[in-house]
C-alpha cells in the first residue's frame, strides 16, 4: 500500500483509477477507451479516474482531442512514460486494466496486470484472446458500449474481481519463461 500512495503521488494519480498502459499511437486505441470511461462516467457516476501512462508516439493529438471534446480533463490523467520499477505498484493500485488495442503481437501488459492482482478488460481481438484466456473481460475494441459495460461490471461486482484475479494467477503461470523454453524444447 505504501509503495502504491508513493507512486500515485509521483504521478499525480488520485485513487481510486482505472489504468491503461501503452505507448499513445492509434493502435492501442485510447480515444475509445475515453469514450467508454466518460460513458461509464455519465451512467454510473463513478469516483474513478481513468491513468492512461506512456509515451507519446504518432499520430497521439485524438487522444488530446477526445479528452478536450468531452471536457475530461480534470478525470483523465496521462502522466507520460512510467518506470518499469514503478509497473507492480501501479497496477496492483489499479482497480481495473484495460488494454482496448486493436492489434497487438503479444499483450504482455495484460499478464503483468494480471500478475499483480488486477482485474483485466481487454479487446477481442489479434492475439489478446490467448493471451488473456478465460481471466479478463473481452470485448469487440470498436464498441464503446461493451468497453463501457465491461469497466461497471469489473467496478460493480466484487465477486466477478475475484474470479478473474484467481484466473489471472492461474493464466500469467502459462507464460513463465520456464513454460516458454520446456515449449521450445
Amino acid at each position: 500500500e505504501e509503495a502504491a500512495q508513493a507512486v500515485a503521488a509521483k504521478y499525480g494519480i488520485t485513487r481510486p483509477f482505472i489504468l491503461g498502459l501503452s505507448t499513445l499511437q492509434p493502435r492501442k486505441n485510447f480515444p475509445r477507451l475515453i469514450r467508454a470511461f466518460d460513458m461509464l462516467r455519465k451512467a454510473h457516476e463513478v469516483p474513478h479516474q481513468l491513468v492512461i501512462g506512456g509515451g507519446r508516439g504518432w499520430l497521439y493529438e485524438e487522444i488530446d482531442a477526445t479528452i478536450a471534446e468531452l471536457g475530461l480533463g480534470d478525470a483523465v490523467r496521462l502522466p507520460g512514460f512510467i518506470d518499469d520499477a514503478d509497473l507492480p505498484a501501479l497496477y496492483t493500485a489499479a482497480d481495473v486494466f484495460a488494454f482496448p488495442s486493436l492489434y497487438e503481437g503479444f499483450g504482455i501488459p495484460i499478464l503483468e496486470a494480471m500478475g499483480c492482482g488486477t482485474p483485466v478488460v481487454a479487446a477481442d481481438a489479434s492475439s489478446l484472446p490467448e493471451v488473456a484466456g478465460d481471466a479478463a473481460l473481452l470485448v469487440p475494441p470498436e464498441d464503446v458500449e461493451a468497453l463501457a459495460e465491461a469497466l461497471w461490471r469489473l467496478i460493480d461486482d466484487a465477486a466477478l474481481r475475484r474470479t478473474l484475479v484467481t484466473r489471472g494467477a492461474a493464466q500469467v503461470q502459462r507464460f513463465t519463461w520456464r513454460a516458454a523454453a520446456e515449449k521450445l524444447l
